[in-house]
């Protein structure tokens, strides 16, 4: 069957729509990731909003379609509208949902996302009345250029736009996907609209911060927060980043701070796990989550060789705001992700430490299931120590805790705010558990409900 050439310019047009809508559902996917307990409800969300904007718009062209008259027009305008939206809200997500008490964000994130995905949704019903053949013989070019644009839309967002140019910037490029679709559709007359808009992304893209320069991006006025005595103030993929008074905070919640005494957790987790490794002479440690630097410190005070893996790249920066503890030459750093990392890197060391946020947050939380710590027991020696924290909200959290460490592991000892799992003995009475045999896995996160108090 021979595709005439308005057809060719519909299906071009709709493919591009549908690489615009995927893009932005990746990239609201993984902005929420950060600001929900479980990664399973930012991709709820998303999906539930996409899938109800694409009803909504889908039903109002069914009862609008056929009173208009120039349904090139109508697609044209549709994808100026999202475009405009995309640049002047999506892409400044990473600010507004940093503002949203937890509580709001589902609502907000929700009400956001359903404007753009109504007119997306109407876009495919207005593709598919635009073909002059009947609708039998043309919905399936108009659903395979859709599905065609949606899949090569995802791809790029997920492996090439993200990681290289950020969330904002990516947004920005759906955005002039979508001018490029409606300047396709629209007549020589009415392209001059797209044409600007185009323009205007490629202004806005090329003077985002991130993309032009090394230092910190700052999302309000640099000066104002100065004032305030802030050391550092950058947003990041997983929250806001600050530094003030020698503390790191990350939406708001204090990680660490410089100010805390030898006595803290963060310092003497390195002392329970590294103190009865001594005698093995040099060590090769490996500290997940960098935060103030605190653990790091006192793992160089042993004999040790210090691999940190840091999934933040903003907390990095505001770790040397604060300490020149990365310049140390037994240490070397990995931005990634701490569990990626253990399962693509062959070397074992003597003593793992995990310094980073509770399990609550979702890109911390597979860290602390069975399947963490078993891959965690096979990268460590035969005489291997895993120190973790365990403030302990209730006896619940603390057992299942437990429970989890000794499915990888033969020993795990209490200290203070710090459990030490271990393949030999130590000189340490092991912890003793009172509630029933509970387990924290990717299947099933029992630790988020035990340290939030719910039975």
């Amino acid at each position: 069957m021979k595709i005439k050439l308005t057809n060719l310019q519909i299906q071009i047009a709709l493919a591009l729509s549908a690489a615009s809508a995927l893009i932005y559902e990746v990239v609201a996917t993984h902005i929420l990731f950060a600001y929900f307990i479980e990664s399973s409800y930012s991709v709820a969300t998303v999906l539930s909003v996409f899938l109800l904007g694409l009803a909504i718009g889908s039903l109002i062209v069914y009862y609008i379609i056929n009173r208009v008259k120039n349904k090139k027009l109508l697609f044209g305008i549709l994808q100026i509208a999202v475009a405009i939206y995309a640049f002047l809200i999506l892409s400044n997500l990473q600010d507004i949902i940093p503002r949203i008490t937890p509580l709001g964000t589902f609502a907000v994130s929700f009400i956001i996302l359903l404007v753009p995905t109504i007119f997306l949704g109407a876009v495919f019903p207005v593709a598919g009345s635009i073909f002059k053949k009947e609708r039998k013989e043309t919905i399936g070019l108009v659903y395979s250029s859709d599905l065609f644009g949606a899949i090569l839309g995802s791809l790029v967002a997920g492996f090439l736009l993200i990681p290289k140019i950020g969330a904002s910037a990516t947004v920005i490029f759906g955005a002039g996907l979508n001018s490029f679709s409606a300047l396709i559709m629209f007549s020589k007359k009415q392209r001059i609209i797209p044409v600007f808009l185009l323009i205007l992304l490629l202004v806005a893209t090329i003077n985002i911060p991130s993309l032009t320069t090394d230092n910190p991006v700052l999302t309000y006025k640099e000066e104002e927060y100065l004032k305030e005595g802030y050391q550092y103030y950058a947003n990041s993929e997983y929250g806001l980043v600050t530094v003030k008074d020698d503390a790191l905070s990350i939406d708001g919640r204090q990680q660490c701070c410089r100010c805390y005494p030898n006595t803290t957790s963060e310092r003497m987790m390195a002392v329970y796990a590294l103190e009865p490794l001594e005698k093995y002479g040099e060590l090769d440690a490996l500290n997940i989550g960098l935060g103030c630097g605190l653990t790091l410190e006192k793992c160089l005070e042993f004999n040790t060789n210090m691999d940190v893996v840091e999934i933040n790249e903003k907390v990095v920066e505001a770790n040397k705001v604060m300490t020149d503890v990365l310049k140390n030459p037994r240490v070397k750093l990995t931005i990634n992700d701490g569990l990626s990392y253990l399962r693509s890197n062959e070397k074992e060391y003597d003593s793992i430490l995990i310094d980073i946020e509770n399990p609550t947050v979702a890109h911390a939380s597979n860290l602390y299931t069975v399947e963490a710590f078993k891959t965690i027991e096979n990268s460590l020696k035969d005489h291997g120590t895993f120190a973790l924290w365990s403030f302990s909200p209730n006896n619940r959290y603390l057992d299942i805790l437990f429970y989890s460490l000794k499915e990888a592991f033969p020993f795990v000892y209490p200290y203070s705010g710090v459990f030490v799992a271990s393949k030999l003995e130590l000189d340490q009475l092991e912890y003793v558990p009172s509630t029933p045999y509970e387990v924290n896995t990717i299947d099933r996160n029992t630790l988020t409900d035990a340290f939030l108090g719910n039975i």
